[in-house]
């Protein structure tokens, strides 16, 4: 199954280099529209946010989705928020609450960026069937279990 120099103190390394090549290939996409004047994180946060539009999200939602602290989501909601992307907006079942909601311009955004994040995607997913990949989610969802 595995080959002679595959190991589990490889592992660690080729998640790294993995995640590296993905976000290096985004962060081009994101360059290529500049012009929005947006992160991989915002692109991300409002992908997320896009695909919830049904329900109500709250900061701690998205803390909890991508497992980032408070002051890192603090940071990007505000300035996702200051460039015009989402607005916060008060929940009738507790003042306190804001729930966060995608501007006309984020959708705008969302819409153009997504399309070639899926190619991206789709591009690294080429020639994994169905098997291999429900069986590497299921070993991504282990290891997300053993690190948290």
């Amino acid at each position: 199954m595995c080959e002679k120099k595959c190991s589990k103190e490889n592992a660690l390394f080729k998640i790294r280099k993995v995640s590296n090549l993905m976000k290096r290939r985004a962060e081009e996409i994101i360059n290529q529209n500049h012009e929005y004047n947006v992160t991989s994180r915002h692109i991300v946060v409002a992908k997320y946010l896009h695909e919830n539009q049904h329900k109500d999200i709250f900061q701690k939602d998205i803390e909890e989705e991508f497992c980032i602290r408070r002051s890192t989501v603090t940071s990007i909601l505000n300035l996702m928020e200051k460039n015009g992307m989402i607005r916060r907006e008060r929940v009738e079942c507790d003042a306190r609450l804001k729930k966060i909601v995608l501007t006309d311009k984020a959708k705008a955004i969302h819409n153009k960026i997504i399309s070639q994040i899926m190619d991206m995607e789709e591009m690294i997913l080429k020639d994994i069937d169905d098997e291999d990949l429900k069986k590497f989610y299921e070993v991504l969802e282990k290891i997300t279990k053993n690190i948290g």
